[in-house]
């Protein structure tokens, strides 16, 4: 369209002005006294050159113009990309209608050989979330950041459920807190509560899966906020935590894992409390963490030996301060 309208500007002007030029009417007295220069003496030539070069964008300016159509590629679908959901946009194709009086010819039968069994290729092997998730736990233990960050995004992907997905989400939280990404662990903690609470309250009362989940998932949230200086929360969040791990049994659990998490949970809120000055409350969850850090040790000393002397140094840094 601007094309159109700069070569009617120009031929107008280059019309009129070899009409005047050439000698063959005048518009006005703007060109009775113009002077060419060392073009005067070629006066009519410069003139009808000039009107007919007018003449000629005027006429191919007004000249209609026809586009050629031109066929709508689609594209291809990469089957093979990381996609994150589970359809794939598949290009729409127009069906031409069949005519009832042609009908359209049925194709010949084709011969599909037949493969003997034993020479088949055996299916491979399905990927579940617990296996996906274990080769998580590997990477992030050999520090392999990179395929790590890879394959917690294709776990986060194939969650399914609310036990799933909450046991992603805190995955998550757990690995951008060890990158210092307080604000998205946060987030990916308070998803995983969510879920986790989901999870709880579909289930059986005192499901023991469904405590431990909610209880790690809040121990995540305690922990952030701890770090980000919001004390309070944090002790809701590992209030709530401990009294999970002791609706279970508490000492006398049967699994090592459950009284470990018990004596981890006992000495986070003990060293919070210690923070904001409640020494003898804190020493008060020492010693019961203590209790528990014992017993699995006189179980398993190879395993729980090292938790014990931790325990037992704090507690007794604890016991001097109270006693000075």
């Amino acid at each position: 369209m601007m094309a159109r309208l700069v070569g009617i500007i120009l031929g107008v002007i280059l019309a009129t002005s070899g009409y005047v030029i050439a000698g063959l009417g005048v518009l006005g007295d703007w060109a009775q006294n113009l002077d060419l220069g060392p073009f005067e003496p070629h006066r009519p030539f410069v003139g009808w050159a000039a009107a007919i070069t007018g003449a000629v964008l005027l006429v191919a300016a007004l000249t209609p113009r026809f586009k050629r159509k031109t066929k709508r590629k689609i594209a291809p679908v990469d089957l093979g990309a990381d996609l994150p959901g589970e359809l794939v946009a598949a290009p729409i194709l127009a069906v031409e209608p069949v005519s009832a009086a042609e009908p359209e010819p049925r194709p010949e039968p084709v011969a599909i050989p037949i493969v003997a069994a034993e020479h088949a290729p055996p299916p491979a092997p399905v990927e579940t979330f617990e296996d996906l998730r274990a080769r998580l736990v590997t990477l992030s233990r050999q520090d392999a950041w990179s395929e790590a960050a890879q394959t917690l995004n294709r776990l986060l992907r194939m969650a399914r459920d609310d036990r799933e997905k909450a046991v992603s989400r805190r995955d998550l939280g757990d690995f951008a807190r060890g990158q210092g990404r307080l604000d998205e662990a946060a987030e990916a903690y308070e998803e995983a509560v969510s879920y986790a609470r989901a999870v709880r309250d579909a289930g059986p009362q005192g499901d023991f899966a469904a405590d431990d989940l909610l209880a790690s998932a809040l121990s995540g949230v305690g922990d952030v906020a701890e770090m980000e200086g919001r004390l309070n929360d944090a002790l809701s969040a590992f209030e709530e935590a401990l009294a999970l791990r002791r609706s279970h049994g508490g000492r006398e659990a049967a699994d090592p894992n459950a009284r470990r998490a018990l004596s981890v949970s006992l000495e986070r809120l003990a060293d919070l409390r210690e923070d904001r000055g409640h020494r003898m409350r804190a020493l008060d969850l020492y010693r019961e963490s203590y209790d528990v850090a014992a017993r699995l040790a006189a179980a398993d000393p190879s395993r729980f030996g090292a938790d014990l002397a931790s325990t037992r140094a704090r507690l007794s840094e604890l016991e001097a301060k109270i006693a000075g």
